[in-house]
């Protein structure tokens, strides 16, 4: 052991964590210590698909559809530096779900996040892959979803490995592409994920009976007077996956309804306060997107997601290829999905590096409950695994002890690990 060297750094690590406060104690946490996330981009990944679907043209109301395989991926880019992670959504939401996460997450890494095919500004397909044969629906199955994740990542960031976190339906998507694409990950975080025979759920399965409805004018009729009241159910529905109901009002749930009901914004296109005014009886609900929404939520069942036999279960994911370190987040408190599922991946995955990490006062949808504990348990993972010098900043956390010192120590920690601001 070098003694001379062991000593300096302990001197080091000493003097950055023991000087006085540069402001009075008891402040609130500052993330302007750490480096900018910068401005948020926003684009579309063009995806040329294997199968056909029928898209909306000339807005979201209008009659008028083409069969096409081409169609847009919805993205959000933040961050520009240290490892690259990929967020991804689950039901009934979009990618908005992960913004709060994905923007203090930005600070440390590179950062992605998409809308899925059928769901947020991503392309809506209905039919998809059912042109020839109405019948056929198996182009939904979360396997189809990895052709896309594959080809944008490939795009957008070449050669890049990344860290893949995704949530929910997203991580029934995100098992399939770890299987088939061990190679391409850092690392797997899996957060409340829909796994094994914990699917379908109930709320999801009556929106997925409605696709047995006939997709003919009559059949579109009898859709429509079924989900007449659909805003209410779908506001009931994302409100139960929360621990506080209060994190959701009719403000902020915008973001996660409107690929499926209009809001008054969209209602009064002229922005003069009188044209097309919106009132209960005239914002009309998108029914050709809650078709695909239907179409999605039938074809998913258990064996999708349970462990892969060539005989018995040939759609399913084959956990043991699974080789990438490993985390699993639960809400404490889901009631949708319970949290002791998480012990089932530690003996199932192909990786010995599976850590289970519970989120305190959290629901089903943990990045809206507490979104500082969900960053602080994905990043100290990411560090973990990769090491402090992965990171793209120095992180001391963005809750616990704030005593005023923490610009004198994060420049002094930067020096110590090799980082720049």
């Amino acid at each position: 052991m070098d003694l001379k060297h062991d000593t300096l750094d302990s001197s080091s690590f000493y003097s950055a964590l023991s000087h006085p406060p540069e402001r009075g104690a008891g402040n609130l946490p500052d993330l302007s210590i750490y480096r900018s996330r910068g401005a948020p981009e926003y684009g579309v990944f063009q995806y040329r698909a294997p199968a056909e679907g029928l898209l909306q043209i000339g807005g979201a109301h209008s009659a008028d559809t083409n069969w096409s395989d081409h169609f847009e991926i919805a993205w959000t880019k933040m961050g520009n530096k240290g490892p690259l992670v990929l967020f991804l959504h689950g039901v009934p939401t979009n990618r908005t779900q992960w913004e709060e996460v994905q923007g203090q997450v930005s600070r440390f890494c590179e950062t992605i996040s998409i809308d899925m095919l059928g769901m947020g500004e991503s392309s809506k397909p209905r039919l998809y892959g059912r042109k020839n044969d109405p019948a056929l629906n198996d182009c939904w199955y979360w396997i189809n979803d990895v052709d896309y994740i594959e080809k944008l990542m490939q795009q957008e960031y070449p050669g890049r490995k990344f860290i893949f976190i995704a949530d929910d339906w997203g991580s029934g998507i995100a098992s399939h592409y770890a299987a088939r694409h061990n190679d391409r990950l850092e690392a797997l975080i899996q957060m409340d994920p829909v796994a094994f025979d914990g699917y379908p759920v109930n709320e999801i399965q009556a929106i997925g009976r409605a696709s047995e409805i006939p997709n003919t004018p009559e059949g579109d009729a009898q859709f429509a007077m079924l989900f007449a009241a659909f805003d209410q159910t779908l506001v009931q529905i994302l409100k139960s996956m929360v621990y506080d109901p209060s994190k959701y009002n009719q403000y902020n749930l915008r973001y996660l309804t409107f690929p499926y009901i209009d809001v008054d914004y969209e209602r009064n296109g002229a922005n003069d306060g009188i044209t097309d005014v919106a009132r209960s009886t005239t914002m009309r609900l998108k029914l050709h997107n809650l078709r695909v929404l239907s179409d999605r939520a039938a074809i998913l069942s258990p064996a999708l997601l349970l462990p892969y036999h060539s005989l018995h279960n040939p759609n399913g994911v084959d956990y043991q290829k699974i080789a990438v370190p490993t985390l699993i987040m639960w809400g404490e408190y889901d009631n949708m999905m319970p949290a002791a599922q998480t012990q089932r991946f530690a003996h199932v995955l192909g990786t010995k590096d599976v850590q289970i990490s519970y989120i305190p006062r959290a629901g089903h949808f943990p990045a809206t409950d507490n979104p500082d504990c969900v960053t602080d348990t994905i990043i100290n993972f990411i560090r973990r695994v990769m090491g402090h010098q992965a990171l793209a900043d120095v992180y001391i956390g963005n809750h616990g002890i704030w005593k005023g010192d923490e610009r004198q120590m994060i420049r002094e920690l930067r020096v110590l690990h090799g980082l720049s601001e």
